[in-house]
C-alpha cells in the first residue's frame, strides 16, 4: 500500500488547496492532489517510499502556501508515520491522531 497523507486541518488556507510533497530541500517536487475541505487524504508518490523525511506543501487559493517538513517518527517498514506535532499526520493506511 503507498504512504498516504491525511491533513486533520490547516489555519489559514483559504479552499480549494493543492498539494505538493518535496524532499526536503525543496527539490524533487511532486504534485499530490487538491482539496477543498479538512480532513483530505493525499497518495505520496514511490519517491517517497523510502525517504526519511519531506516537505509538505498546501497552496491555498490565494496563492498563499503552507510548508512544513516532516520526519518519519515510524519504525519503517509498511506502518511508517511522518507528524510534525502540528499540522499534518501522516501513516501508510490507517488514520491516527496524535495527541
Amino acid at each position: 500500500m503507498p504512504n498516504q497523507v491525511v491533513i486533520l486541518s490547516a489555519t489559514g488556507v483559504t479552499s480549494p488547496f493543492s498539494g505538493t510533497a518535496c524532499d526536503v530541500y525543496g527539490n524533487n517536487c511532486s504534485y499530490i492532489g487538491s482539496g477543498t475541505t479538512f480532513p483530505v487524504l493525499f497518495i505520496l508518490p514511490s519517491q517517497f517510499d523510502t525517504a526519511p523525511a519531506l516537505q509538505l506543501t498546501l497552496t491555498d487559493s490565494l496563492g498563499c502556501s503552507i510548508s512544513e517538513i516532516i520526519y518519519c517518527t515510524g519504525g519503517g517498514g509498511p506502518d511508517k508515520q511522518f507528524q510534525n506535532l502540528e499540522y499534518f499526520f501522516f501513516m501508510s493506511g490507517d488514520i491516527y491522531q496524535f495527541q
